[in-house]
């Protein structure tokens, strides 16, 4: 059967995915909290900025907005992978680090479970974590004289989420995702003949809801109005330090803590006239409820709003290649940016541009996107260049519906 190849390919790599994340980013800053939060690297809706909470298409497997699911393909069984690669060029004062990453970076199972019922599962990463830096520092009481720290770190945190979605009448939808938060961080600083590590483990669950309610409001003139809640959930963090020697190591503190986890209010709106797609997002994020070890270094309420834009010819499969393409444009604000580094809080813009292409069985998504975020002027920046490629397939499988 067709839908068992869509499984099994799945089940492959979903391992790959849930212990890849240690080579998907670079930041010095991942090191704090749970780590770099993931925006961005998935998804067809990529090129559009991610646009998702008022936006709905045929083929979109929205992971922000649940209810956006009722406008799959009622016939199908849809499948998706993300994957990117990005550079990396990180400033604080005279230092600079740069890096090139990437990764997997989501899997997605859709489609109707009965009339007016369906679902999807995803796995995809929440945060991440690798860094390694050195610092040059003076040794007190001893002037002219500078000892070397090592700082390494790899991990994040993996998110597995099921999606259910009602359509209550044909204009009214609702949805609610389920998720479990898992994974391992490790931080380690090093010292001449000792080194210091911390193991930290979690584990939690999130829950989202969303809304859309779409009007025809001409011919070829169709208004979809969006909204989203994501509440704070908490997640338990098992920590362990080590203290280790050229000679020896010792277990010098272990426990476990509660942490919570942002909450989110959201709102889109998108407008379909003809071959056009334009939207419209709204976030309000409580990153402040994230914690920080680290006094230097805390986390802001952000506010975020993502623009994006689609043409999509609807050529006929007999018509040259660009007429069966589509076309995307997007742009992502977000004041402050919701990590806030010795004081400074920042803003960060995001562009993407994005082009989608038939392929045998399903589609590839493809999307180019430059980054920058800066902090206190000039004093904090960095630019980030990737490319984001999702690929989704799909089958007929009506003949099993119940």
């Amino acid at each position: 059967m067709k839908a068992i190849r869509i499984y099994g390919w799945l089940s492959l790599l979903l391992p790959t995915l849930a212990v890849g994340q240690n080579s998907m980013t670079s930041s010095p800053y991942s090191m704090f909290g749970i780590g770099e939060i993931t925006t961005g690297l998935n998804g067809a809706n990529a090129g559009m900025g991610g646009v998702a909470i008022g936006t709905r298409d045929h083929e979109f497997i929205n992971p922000t907005n649940p209810a956006g699911l009722t406008a799959l393909d009622s016939c199908r069984l849809y499948a998706e992978l993300s994957a990117f690669a990005r550079f990396e060029d990180y400033h604080s004062g005279s230092n600079r680090n740069t890096s090139f990453v990437g990764n997997f970076s989501g899997l997605a199972l859709a489609g109707r479970i009965m009339p007016r019922w369906y679902a999807a599962a995803r796995l995809s990463p929440y945060s991440v974590v690798g860094y390694y830096f050195k610092s040059h520092e003076e040794m007190e009481g001893s002037p002219g004289t500078y000892y070397i720290s090592t700082f390494t770190g790899d991990g994040g945190l993996s998110l597995f989420q099921i999606s259910n979605a009602l359509q209550l009448t044909p204009a009214l939808s609702v949805g609610v995702n389920a998720g479990f938060l898992f994974g391992k961080i490790e931080n380690s600083e090093s010292q001449s003949e000792q080194a210091l590590t911390e193991n930290l483990s979690g584990q939690g669950w999130t829950i989202d809801f969303g809304t859309q309610y779409t009007r025809q409001l001409g011919k070829e003139l169709f208004l979809t109005i969006g909204a989203s809640y994501t509440w704070s959930g908490k997640i338990r963090m098992t920590h362990e330090r080590t203290l280790s020697t050229t000679s020896s190591g010792a277990t010098i503190d272990k426990g476990t803590e509660t942490w919570r986890l942002p909450q989110r209010f959201g709102f889109g709106i998108s407008v379909d006239h003809k071959q056009m797609t334009y939207a419209l997002d709204y976030q309000y994020i409580q990153y402040g409820r994230l914690r920080s070890s680290d006094s230097r270094f805390t986390f802001n309420d952000t506010h975020e709003i993502r623009l994006g834009s689609c043409y999509e010819p609807n050529g006929y499969s007999s018509s040259p290649l660009w007429e069966k393409m589509v076309y995307k444009l997007g742009l992502v604000f977000s004041t402050p940016y919701y990590m806030n580094i010795r004081g400074q809080s920042g803003r960060s813009w995001r562009a993407t541009l994005g082009v989608g292409f038939p392929v045998l069985n399903g589609r590839i998504h493809t999307s180019v996107f430059h980054e920058r975020a800066t902090f206190g002027g000039t004093h904090f920046h960095w630019g980030i260049t990737g490319l984001v490629l999702t690929y989704t397939m799909s089958e007929l499988f009506h003949h099993v519906k119940l």
